[in-house]
């Protein structure tokens, strides 16, 4: 089933996001149990707040975070945004900026199950609290309400 969502998401999301995702530029697909993870290099180094913007601009992609790790510094920011489960894929994207403040790949995560998927990404949510401060982070409560 994993391969059918692979499939899935490689056939539309290039269309929808092709500054960012493009088989040409995808390294090796990595198999886990339950989800599968992909990298797609940029074609140019963009600002972490250009890619929020592109994510924003998707009618199915949902914000989840934007995490700072120091003021001092452009190196150490991140985001994640997942796909809203009533559009009938699981999947989620994250990216983070270099010293110089720009995106070089984009992570993405595409899941077998939407339980797996809540899981990682409350996960993923208490992973990035440890260090820094969310400029924007989508609280539990309607992160779990996109999966109802």
């Amino acid at each position: 089933m994993l391969h059918k969502f692979l499939n899935d998401f490689l056939a539309l999301a290039p269309l929808q996001l092709p500054e960012l995702i493009n088989q040409e530029r995808m390294e090796q697909p990595v198999y886990e149990d339950g989800y599968v993870l992909l990298d797609f290099k940029l074609e140019k180094p963009c600002p972490l707040e250009e890619v929020i913007n592109l994510f924003e601009d998707q009618m199915e992609l949902v914000i989840l975070y934007h995490k700072v790790t120091s003021v001092h510094t452009e190196f150490g920011q991140f985001c994640c945004a997942f796909s809203n489960p009533n559009f009938g894929r699981m999947y989620k994207m994250n990216a983070s900026t270099d010293a110089n403040g720009n995106v070089h790949s984009v992570m993405v995560t595409i899941y077998e199950s939407l339980e797996f998927m809540y899981g990682d990404l409350c996960h993923d949510m208490e992973l990035q609290a440890r260090t820094g401060f969310f400029k924007y982070k989508r609280d539990k409560a309607d992160m779990l309400m996109c999966f109802m």
